[in-house]
């Protein structure tokens, strides 16, 4: 039985696990470790010694839980430390029978890097958004296809290399080694959003503790991406500065919090520590919260408009948002797109929380494929998500 350990490193937690395949595709969770953290901000790396003993106790505890060593670990990479470039790149199908080779394929990635690296930030992978044979639109895998030409726009994703060296650093502590970096967003696409839904174009809309990521996705490529400095933990925040609330009674509010739900003149009753229990208007409670969503719907609007059409689905992931009651209509309502909330059947943690770390462990599984066209700049084997699945 083979055995993968992904690494997903939230804006607020961390979470390790220890998965493998069953027979029918299924995957198997061995054991998993979860670490809250004080996490990042946008434009700003976490504290490395706190990433560094976080990354540690969740390996840890995904070792005990399922009574394996891990050596090696996939490691997702957040949306705010990572760059997409998009470039085009062609073929002359070299075959004697004019017909599309996986080599074609690679050599029409290698062809696309016609630009600049982003300064900074390392490739970790490549996959083509949509070919052309000739010059007809194809979907899916071009191999076996005849033509004279293959096309296609390519997504290049990188990752920010102080990230980068952090992680490495934490692992290399423990005598672990990343195997890969990934982008979180697109695993997680790729492991909630039907392939039929994907074959056109799709957002995965992440909604953190700290900021919600909102990602353009097209097949099994990051088509665009953009983070919003908004998350789950503002909500809260929100409640304790304006309810003068200790943040454990606010964050128990905000759960119970229903969106759009008509309470007329009805109070939730709350029980501070040390001061006794109180009465609060659900009027002021609503005001609050939905005043702090109508302003992320408003950003995630403008960031999505910038990206695609209005006819782009929305997929809803994440602990920040979407665990709030009522709040997938609350966004269809405000967005006026078509949003969904699912995640495929699992063994343990079967939540939209854990997304991110099941699409990497899917990822891992079953999607790495690895390029032959090895850029001679590059000082280590670039990993390209696999355009064959």
């Amino acid at each position: 039985m083979r055995h993968c350990a992904i690494l997903d490193i939230g804006s607020t937690k961390i979470v390790c696990m220890v998965v493998s395949a069953d027979v029918d595709g299924a995957i198997i969770v061995h054991g998993t470790g979860i670490r809250e953290y004080s996490g990042y901000r946008l434009g700003e790396l976490p504290n490395k010694k706190e990433l560094s003993k976080t990354i540690r106790e969740a390996v840890d505890a995904a070792e005990k839980a399922s009574k394996l060593h891990i050596r090696n670990i996939l490691v997702g990479v957040p949306a705010p430390f990572m760059e997409v470039i998009g470039c085009s790149g062609s073929a002359r199908i070299a075959s004697r029978a004019g017909r599309v080779t996986a080599a074609d394929v690679d050599y029409l990635i290698e062809n696309s890097f016609g630009f600049e690296a982003p300064e900074g930030y390392s490739l970790i992978h490549s996959t083509p958004v949509s070919y052309f044979a000739d010059r007809t639109e194809i979907q899916g895998s071009p191999v076996g296809l005849p033509c004279a030409k293959l096309s296609a726009d390519v997504s290049h994703c990188y990752v920010d290399n102080e990230f980068k060296s952090s992680v490495d650093r934490a692992l290399e502590a423990i005598g672990v080694t990343a195997d890969a970096y990934v982008s979180s967003d697109l695993a997680a696409a790729c492991f909630t959003v039907p392939e039929d839904i994907r074959a056109g174009s799709v957002f995965m809309v992440d909604c953190g503790g700290t900021h919600t990521d909102v990602t353009l996705i097209r097949g099994n490529a990051v088509a665009d991406t953009e983070s919003i400095g908004i998350g789950g933990r503002h909500f809260t925040s929100d409640l304790c500065y304006g309810l003068r609330l200790p943040e454990g009674v606010a964050e128990d509010l905000k759960r119970r919090y229903v969106f759009s739900l008509d309470y007329g003149d009805t109070c939730e009753r709350v029980r501070i520590p040390g001061e006794g229990v109180f009465d609060i208007e659900h009027s002021y409670i609503q005001l609050i919260l939905e005043s702090r969503a109508d302003e992320l719907c408003d950003m995630m609007i403008e960031a999505m408009d910038n990206m695609a059409g209005r006819d782009t689905p929305v997929w809803l992931v994440g602990s920040g948002l979407v665990l709030m009651r009522g709040a997938k209509e609350f966004v269809e309502g405000r967005i006026g797109r078509k949003v969904a909330v699912s995640m495929p059947s699992v063994s343990r943690n079967s939540s939209v929380s854990f997304a991110a770390a099941f699409g990497l462990a899917d990822f891992a599984l079953f999607r790495t494929g690895r390029s032959s066209a090895i850029k001679k700049t590059e000082r280590y084997l670039r990993r390209t998500f696999d355009w064959r699945t």
